[in-house]
């Protein structure tokens, strides 16, 4: 998904495989199957203009619409290609950790705030913190996400 040229890298990867060597990759799904990167994301737009992502420039949910990969593979001569989805958790100890976790370890998430001055962040992170709270159970946040994954044999 954050390469410039998908389809090059994946016949790159087919290439130097072994005949019967397996090549697998793992995407995540789309944003909706996504909350724990989207809730932060929509809070931050609310604040920041946030310029859509190209449709084939790298992006973390590039890769997302199900038989994109499985496609690339085909294409790459990759045979017997699988494709399923893996549900995920991020977890955290609270709310607040996980906004901590969001705001400067996810680089789109640093990148936007950058461009929010320091009532805005404030903001940005009340409603973060309150929303990330809606999944807090048994002394800890569980936000949901779905990556897939995708294997095929050279």
């Amino acid at each position: 998904m954050f390469f410039p040229d998908v389809a090059k890298a994946t016949a790159e990867f087919a290439r130097v495989l072994k005949p019967g060597g397996r090549l697998c990759s793992s995407v995540w799904a789309g944003p909706g199957e996504n909350p724990w990167t989207t809730i932060a994301m929509q809070a931050i737009a609310t604040e920041a203009v946030l310029a859509p992502p190209g449709p084939d420039g790298p992006n973390m949910f590039r890769c997302a619409a199900p038989g994109y990969v499985r496609t690339l593979y085909e294409a790459a001569g990759l045979r017997e290609v699988a494709e399923w989805d893996v549900g995920v958790e991020l977890v955290t100890r609270s709310p607040a950790e996980y906004w901590e976790m969001i705001s400067e370890h996810v680089s789109l998430a640093a990148a936007a705030l950058q461009q929010v001055d320091e009532p805005a962040r404030k903001r940005i992170a009340q409603a973060v913190i309150a929303k990330a709270g809606t999944h807090e159970q048994d002394g800890t946040v569980r936000i949901p996400g779905v990556a897939r994954c995708i294997a095929g044999t050279r």
